[in-house]
């Protein structure tokens, strides 16, 4: 890998090497060997780690080992480095420091010298050149590709690895490649008890996935599309050396099932057959045929050679780490795709065929020589297709791809639908035999097409599927190919023409009986009321659909009208909401409809947020997103929406880094138009931090993306909107955000969202009466009576927090706020666990008792607003906190919090134990601290939690041991 390549991971290798001299700054001397495959990265390693030495004031010397096909020049690392070292520092300066040791290695290497005739005199040297550049600064001398070190430079690795390390301040580090042969000189040093117990080795790991993509992405903040970093990474084994050659020859942009082997490494992975045996490349070339992976079984049986050449041959591909056993000792795998690659196109195709059809045709006849239990039709499909066979490929291809979709392997089925459509052409009688219709097998390719990921894809097969001339005229088939299109348009972002083909598609079933699929597109329809926010009548049409549904006898069909009806009746603050939710959440279960599934757990969470139960949203949701991770489908269109409602209750919880987390984890490496709801909702999260600069690019990023009518995308939208301009102190901009908001939302039936915008828009108000008192009045008794009319429509726990914030508001813009009535706003946000609002409503208490001249009563509200702000990481709150407690000569710092808190405590844990230590009861610790009863025992259970007690009695005890508080 080039050195000027991005250093991506490897924390760890790093860290242990600084370490080591750390170690060897104190005057005692390490051996450090790095081992790893071929272009795992570490020449990047050692020469990162060089870098940071010598900044740090060290000595490196380094060379390299050179591939040789003769006899090797003795010493040639050695010599590298004394050149290197005298370059960098002169020859009267390296001299110096190298002593007279350093004038006889450079005499010594001088042509025709003869000035030390035994290796002993060499190693001596060395030695003394180390010692004599030590005194002065530590040294590191850096070997790199022991596999191809001539046997003097070995001996001097070993001299230097073994001797006593005591007063000598030097590290050695060496890179080798993993796996050195049996019997080679690097082996057998390796072996060496004394050797062994003074050095110290480790193997540098592939690429991880994460790794893979920042890697990808050079180091800047560029998104890598996640599936072509997945590609990258299966294809390259996670070798930086691989990944970034495919990348630079663009072999990745073909079929997901194979790639166009770059000439350079396809040079580098055949060198590696060039001396095996004959017997050796037959069993290679049998295995390339197979596949990466292959039975141990199947390849006996098809390779046609005798057991013990077969054994032999087998051995040396081992010995040469070309094949590896998998984790089951049946499966041989080869050590990486590429060479299986290599192997592949180097086989005439002649020879391939017969392969193919040798294997597929065992396979037929002996299930059990596949390499998985059930990978048979998929095997034979892959045999048939590249022997050419095309009415056997068809017919596998179907199978193998309706198997993998029952299993989930929704990329492996969309692969073998989209061979089968492929071939569709080139085979007589092909609905016989694939066994289904051209439009079944294009709808079956759009659902797996759909939770791989390629949502457009899914679209454009339905709709080829819908406009197939060979319907015979079912209007229930066509209507259940609409209902299918209207979901993957929702999904595309496309939401207002998905509600159109919902209403399509039950138009084209009104005539018909009651069947499963009409009840399917009737939920449709009230999902499209539902996004609209007209939750009454979404209601209705979901209830026709459970009676429809319900009659017909149809479990997955009852359950998803029982989703629909009951996040309308939940949104309407009906509790039957939530217990259709849960029916419906174990219907789809039982059924194995995971669609469903996904949709119930989101819209429970949504619910259950909507209602205040903040925590037992997050969790549901996360639930429901840990099951898409089982499942892989953590990054399907419905995987997305469980990771934004996780997300959106944890930033209401206060929980930001763990909402940012999901976002990024899930759902920002999606287009705009499929990812609104999370890029909004992070979007709130670098408001409420100050990265006014971040915020505006992400709601730049789907400004042009239609919006839908949907309150909880319109009023989130809008409020965000106005918090960003309030934060950049342009209240003309968020007054017009908080209007337009209003319009937005007024309409549907959604009192929260709108109340969430009267509040705001007071705020700004309040925030302009200073210079616009009669303006700011006004638009406050504008907003105050839409807030009470919205009041009387529903009411909930935050729905009456709300109110009282605005009526706060309210009296600020009239210059008539008390702190008594900031603190009861205060209070009624802990109480639903809100810890942003607590803290902006205990700064506007300080900032109310400041006024009427109680600096001493100001300071405990303002002191805790700073501590919940900087615990968030709201930097423009915590600032203005600061600037009221400077103002009025407030101190922030009273009580001294250590710089690391113990057992990962945060602040407001801190605090609260802190406060039970000093002998405080929870209602004490309530009132000390102005929050709810419940938050304190919330925070408390967490303290236990991670003190790993049981009660307040253990708590005190160990703190008191462990003198947290003295």
């Amino acid at each position: 890998m080039p050195e000027d390549s991005v250093f991506v991971g490897r924390e760890n290798e790093l860290n242990l090497l600084r370490r080591r001299l750390t170690e060897v700054r104190q005057g005692r001397a390490r051996t450090v060997l790095v081992g790893g495959e071929p272009g795992v990265g570490k020449s990047r390693l050692l020469s990162e780690f060089a870098l940071q030495a010598r900044k740090d004031g060290a000595h490196v010397l380094s060379g390299a080992c050179e591939e040789h096909f003769g006899d090797p020049m003795p010493y040639g690392p050695l010599l590298e480095a004394l050149e290197t070292f005298g370059r960098e520092h002169g020859e009267a300066r390296a001299a110096e420091l190298g002593g007279p040791a350093y004038g006889k290695l450079t005499a010594f290497f001088d042509i025709g010298s003869d000035s030390m005739s035994a290796p002993h005199q060499v190693l001596l040297a060395v030695r003394r050149m180390l010692d004599d550049i030590g005194a002065n600064a530590p040294v590191v001398l850096i070997v790199e590709d022991l596999h191809w070190a001539d046997p003097s430079t070995l001996d001097l690795v070993r001299h230097l690895g073994q001797a006593r390390p005591e007063g000598r301040r030097l590290l050695l580090v060496g890179s080798y490649r993993a796996n050195p042969p049996r019997g080679e000189p690097l082996w057998q040093m390796f072996a060496g008890t004394t050797f062994l117990r003074r050095t110290e080795r480790f193997e540098l790991p592939a690429f991880t996935y994460q790794e893979m993509r920042e890697f990808l992405a050079g180091g800047g903040t560029d998104r890598v599309d996640p599936r072509l970093a997945d590609r990258c990474l299966r294809w390259s084994d996670g070798i930086p050396f691989y990944a970034e050659q495919l990348m630079a020859a663009g072999a990745l942009e073909g079929r997901e099932e194979d790639v166009e082997l770059p000439p350079d490494l396809r040079s580098v992975m055949l060198a590696r057959l060039g001396d095996l045996s004959e017997d050796a490349l037959r069993v290679l070339r049998v295995a390339a045929v197979a596949g990466r992976a292959m039975s141990r079984r199947l390849l006996r049986t098809v390779s046609g050679l005798p057991a013990e050449t077969l054994r032999d041959a087998l051995q040396e591909c081992f010995d040469r780490q070309m094949l590896v056993a998998g984790h089951e000792e049946d499966v041989y795998r080869f050590r990486h795709a590429l060479l299986r690659e290599a192997v592949y196109h180097e086989t005439v195709r002649d020879t391939r065929v017969d392969l193919h059809i040798a294997m597929a045709t065992v396979l037929a006849a002996d299930s059990r020589l596949c390499l998985t239990e059930g990978s048979a039709t998929a095997e034979q499909a892959s045999h048939w297709y590249q022997a050419g066979s095309w009415p056997q490929a068809l017919t596998y291809a179907v199978q193998a791809g309706q198997t993998a979709a029952r299993t989930l392997a929704f990329p492996s089925a969309q692969t073998q639908f989209d061979r089968a459509l492929h071939l569709w052409q080139q085979v007589e009688d092909p609905d016989a035999r694939a066994g289904v219709t051209r439009p079944q097998l294009l709808a079956e390719a759009a659902e797996a097409a759909r939770w791989s990921g390629h949502i457009d894809k899914a679209l454009d097969l339905v709709q080829q599927a819908i406009d197939a001339p060979d319907h015979s005229g079912d209007p229930g088939r066509l209507g259940e190919l609409h209902e299918r299109r209207a979901t993957y348009l929702w999904e595309a972002g496309r939401r207002a023409e998905s509600g159109e083909v919902f209403h399509q598609a039950a138009t084209m079933l009104a005539d018909s009986p009651p069947s499963a699929v009409k009840a399917r597109a009737l939920a449709g329809v009230a999902l499209a009321h539902l996004q609209s926010g007209h939750y009454q009548e979404g209601r209705r049409t979901a209830d026709a659909a459970l009676t429809m549904a319900t009659e017909v006898e149809a479990d997955a069909e009852k359950g998803r009208a029982l989703n629909i009806s009951g996040l309308a009746l939940g949104m309407l603050g009906d509790p039957e909401g939530e217990a259709r939710l849960r029916r419906s959440i174990e219907i789809a279960r039982s059924v194995n409809h995971i669609e469903d599934l996904f949709r119930a757990y989101g819209n429970l969470g949504l619910v259950l947020e909507h209602t205040g139960r903040l925590r037992e949203s997050a969790e549901v949701t996360k639930e429901g997103l840990d099951e898409a991770r089982r499942l892989d489908l953590a990054g399907s269109r419905q995987g997305t929406i469980l990771a934004n409602n996780a997300s959106a209750a944890l930033v209401l919880l206060g929980e930001w880094e763990d909402a940012e987390r999901i976002i990024t984890e899930v759902t920002l490496d999606r287009p705009p138009a499929e990812s609104l709801y999370p890029r909004l909702t992070l979007a709130e999260i670098k408001v409420g931090r100050g990265a006014f600069s971040q915020a505006h690019n992400l709601l730049a990023s789907i400004e042009n993306v239609e919006h839908g009518a949907d309150p909880r995308f319109l009023g989130p939208l809008h409020a965000i909107r106005a918090e960003l301009a309030l934060g950049e102190g342009d209240l003309a901009r968020a007054a017009d955000e908080v209007s337009r908001g209003v319009v937005a939302v007024r309409g549907a039936e959604n009192t929260l969202e709108l109340l969430r915008l009267c509040a705001v828009g007071m705020r700004c108000a309040a925030d302009r009466a200073a210079t616009d008192p009669k303006g700011a009045a006004a638009t406050g008794d504008q907003l105050a009576r839409l807030a009470w009319h919205a009041r009387q429509q529903s009411s909930t726990a935050e729905i009456q927090q709300l109110v009282e914030l605005c009526a706060a508001e309210r009296q600020r813009i009239r210059g008539e706020d008390t702190a008594q009535a900031w603190k009861r706003v205060a209070l009624g946000w802990a109480e639903l666990d809100r810890p942003y609002p607590t803290a902006y409503a205990r700064w506007r208490q300080a900032a109310a008792m400041a006024a009427v001249g109680d600096r001493a009563g100001a300071k405990e509200p303002a002191r805790d607003a700073y501590l919940a702000a900087k615990t968030l990481g709201a930097g423009p709150l915590r600032d203005r906190v600061a600037a009221l407690a400077s103002k009025l000569g407030l101190s922030l710092a009273e009580r001294p919090l250590p710089a690391q808190r113990p057992h990962n405590l945060t602040l407001a844990e801190y605090d609260t134990l802190r406060l039970l230590y000093e002998g405080n009861d929870t209602t004490r610790i309530a009132n000390a601290r102005g929050v709810a009863q419940r938050t304190v025992e919330t925070q408390l259970g967490r303290v236990y939690a991670k003190l790993r007690v049981h009660s307040a009695v253990e708590a005190v005890a160990l703190a008191r041991r462990g003198g947290l508080f003295d």
